[in-house]
Order: structure tokens, then sequence, then C-alpha cells
């Protein structure tokens, strides 16, 4: 190979690996209407530009705030006391038993209340072929770099309404 085959040869390469983010389709939630990220947007984008500002985020934190107090709040006062914490700890404990008992009857085949190797494979199979519903853009079956940066967002949005909402935990043995 000569020395400007090797150049259009690499130029070429360069050009394709430079242009394909560009030419690829965005991974959007456009045609994945049951997202959390359509969701939020259909509900909180006030102004239509496919962003959450930061009012529309305030608007979105005071509706999730009513809701719990709304769910929660059974003395009235608009705070979540110790009382009504623990019941919100407890219904988190309730969702997460009723989502391994489904779990459980989808996957566990032979019946023992646990997922052996073969059923958790399963179980990671399903898993993966939804993620693929929801963030394949492109519909190539495998996450692009731009489609893993979409999914890993909407999991770390989903993550960070719970974290704000805990109380600091106290330190074993450290009573003040």
């Amino acid at each position: 190979m000569n020395a400007r085959t090797l150049c259009i040869l690499t130029t070429a390469a360069t050009l394709g690996v430079v242009s394909a983010p560009a030419l690829a389709k965005p991974a959007t939630a456009e045609g994945h209407r049951n997202t959390p990220r359509v969701k939020i947007l259909e509900r909180f984008d006030a102004n239509g530009d496919g962003v959450i500002d930061e009012q529309e985020r305030t608007t979105a934190r005071e509706s999730r705030h009513a809701k719990i107090l709304k769910q929660f709040d059974t003395n009235g006062d608009s705070v979540i006391d110790k009382s009504e914490r623990e019941a919100i700890g407890k219904a988190r404990k309730d969702r997460r038993g009723e989502r391994r008992r489904r779990i459980l009857e989808r996957f566990d085949t032979n019946n023992d209340g646990y997922l052996d190797e073969q059923e958790r494979a399963a179980a990671r199979k399903s898993r993966h072929a939804k993620i693929l519903k929801h963030f394949d853009a492109n519909g190539d079956g495998v996450l692009d770099t731009l489609e893993k940066k979409t999914a890993r967002k909407v999991r770390r949005h989903r993550n960070r309404g719970h974290r704000q909402d805990r109380q600091p935990r106290a330190v074993p043995g450290s009573e003040a």
C-alpha cells in the first residue's frame, strides 16, 4: 500500500468516525411514550422546549412534595414527622417486596423462592431487552455512546429524587 492510498484511507476513516455521531439519529425518547423522561417532559415542560428549566424543576419538586404530603401527612401539619417518615419507609419496603414477588413470579421457574443462575440470566436478558426498547433510538440492537448517556441520565434522575428526601442517619452508638 503506497502513502497516497494510506492517506486516503486514514482520512476516510477519520471522517467516518467524526461524522458518524452527527449523522446518527439522536438518542431521544421520541417514539418511546412510556419512558420516564417523556412522562416528565409531558407533565412539567410548560414551555415545550424539551428541557426542564429551573422554574419547571421547582414545579415538579412542589408537585412531588404535595403528593407525598397528601399520601403520608396524617396529622395535616404540612410537615413529615418521624412517624410519617417511618410510614414512607414502610411503603417503600412494601413496594420492594411487591417488585421482588413479581420478579419471582415471572422468573422463578422451579418455584423455590430464589433465582438460580439460569433464572437470573433470564431476568437479565429481559431487563436488557427492556432497556433496548426504551433507549435504542436508532434500532440497531446495541446502545451506542449517546444512547448509553441518555439511559444513565434517566437512571440518575430517577435515583436523585429518592436521595433528596432522605434524612441523614445517625451513627449507631452516637445518640445526641
